[in-house]
């Protein structure tokens, strides 16, 4: 029998991921103010030169903020953060996904997607086309089989991806790709609220809309559908 290799995170990561927790789950609010490095070695039992690269890290990350003969600062990551702050909060649990931040989600998404459905209406070939009408016929083929909802949630999720993938741009299906992680317990949530079903009658209408050139409309579309989701549906992950 094989094992896989073991990853044991170092102090210096367990204090980098515990701040971040607590600054994402709002325990420690922007402007508050942390204990000095000595303070914080001596509560946690990590050492003070882990406990200083963490602070680094951190301050790197946009999520504190160090000011000279002062201390360190929770910063307001939202306002002041970077593409590093973005790359923590979409690898972090989606434990961490208030209300707020799904429909951030969902709105970075549609415009994403969005942009992608315009250009693949207006430049999609036959080949373009068969490969989305055989991601749906894939839906078809799972009637009567039972799949989970997270099942559902992953084959939606390609489904969006792939449309993404087919309209050439490289950056679309990287920045949705980046998403991947944080917003799986949203695929599987949008997959249980339309249904099998649901879910085939909204790609037809999707692949419909490319092949007639209406980009536009189908940006239209996916959005009212993707609003009318977080709308409507109470989401505890």
């Amino acid at each position: 029998m094989a094992f896989e290799k073991i990853s044991v995170p170092s102090a210096k990561e367990c204090f980098f991921e515990s701040i971040k927790a607590k600054i994402l789950s709002g325990e420690l609010r922007p402007g508050e103010k942390l204990p000095s490095e000595r303070e914080l070695a001596e509560s946690t039992g990590i050492n003070k030169s882990a406990i200083h690269l963490a602070i680094k890290d951190l301050e790197r990350t946009g999520f504190l903020s160090i000011v000279p003969r002062h201390g360190t600062y929770v910063a307001d990551y939202v306002s002041s953060g970077n593409y590093d702050t973005l790359h923590e909060l979409l690898r972090s649990s989606d434990k961490y996904m208030t209300r707020q931040r799904i429909v951030a989600l969902v709105e970075t998404r549609n415009a994403i997607e969005g942009g992608a459905l315009i250009r693949l209406a207006g430049s999609h070939t036959e080949d373009d086309i068969r490969a989305l009408e055989e991601y749906i016929d894939r839906f078809k083929a799972s009637r009567g089989k039972g799949l989970s909802d997270v099942r559902l949630g992953e084959m939606t999720k390609d489904f969006h991806y792939l449309i993404c993938k087919l309209s050439g741009n490289e950056v679309f299906i990287l920045l949705m790709n980046s998403f991947a992680e944080i917003s799986r317990g949203l695929w599987r949530h949008c997959a249980g609220h339309w249904g099998l079903e649901g879910l085939i009658e909204q790609s037809e209408h999707i692949v419909e809309l490319i092949k007639t050139g209406r980009g536009l409309d189908a940006q239209v579309y996916i959005t009212d559908k993707f609003n009318e989701f977080v709308r409507d549906c109470g989401i505890v992950f």
